[in-house]
């Protein structure tokens, strides 16, 4: 993918303001949030504001050791019925698709130029920390564990893998598959068979 000419024209000026936003395809439910001050509009979803803390880094390791990013919401939970993050557990959110996007504007204004760069994520697992008493009430942050799609990220989950994502985290032209087991418990014979 490349840059838009108008992105990339700013940036060779030395100066953008850098937009994160973040989108979470749960089913039955989109919803999306940014660091602003206020409710934002982007391609027709409304990401709300001030509810992640950090946008997370990438951690990996050798072998196959699956890309980790993991982001920070906090002030778990909230009265807002429209935030379900605050409600995740009430969605079957598991292996749902997550769009982190950064935007690229023009600093001082609330011009948007473009898009500087965007990942395709799948939500991993979900983990709640206990937060200071504020009052007499505790809030929590919630940890959110995304990996890249594909089967190879979700580790053993019982879902077959189809010719489809074994061609997507490989090669186009991988038939791998073609010959394996539909079901572990469905005999496949492998080799010459005896006449």
């Amino acid at each position: 993918m490349s840059l838009d000419p108008v992105v990339a024209a700013q940036i060779d000026k030395g100066r953008i303001a850098r937009l994160d936003l973040i989108r979470f395809d749960l089913p039955g439910k989109t919803v999306g949030y940014h660091r602003g001050g206020r409710s934002y509009t982007y391609n027709g979803l409304v990401y709300l504001p001030n509810r992640f803390l950090d946008i997370g880094s990438m951690t990996s390791a050798v072998g196959t050791a699956v890309t980790t990013r993991t982001i920070t919401f906090s002030n778990i939970p909230v009265t807002d019925p429209d935030d379900a993050i605050a409600k995740i557990e009430e969605f079957d959110y598991q292996n749902s698709p997550v769009i982190v996007a950064h935007l690229c504007g023009v600093p001082n204004t609330s011009e948007v130029l473009g898009i500087l760069a965007s990942s395709i994520y799948e939500i991993d697992q979900v983990r709640y920390n206990k937060g200071a008493v504020s009052g007499s009430e505790r809030t929590l942050t919630m940890e959110i564990d995304l990996q890249p799609p594909g089967r190879s990220a979700r580790g053993s989950t019982g879902v077959k893998r189809s010719i489809a994502e074994q061609q997507f985290d490989n090669s186009p032209t991988d038939t791998g598959l073609e010959y394996v087991a539909t079901n572990a418990s469905i005999p496949e014979e492998w080799g010459q068979r005896q006449g």
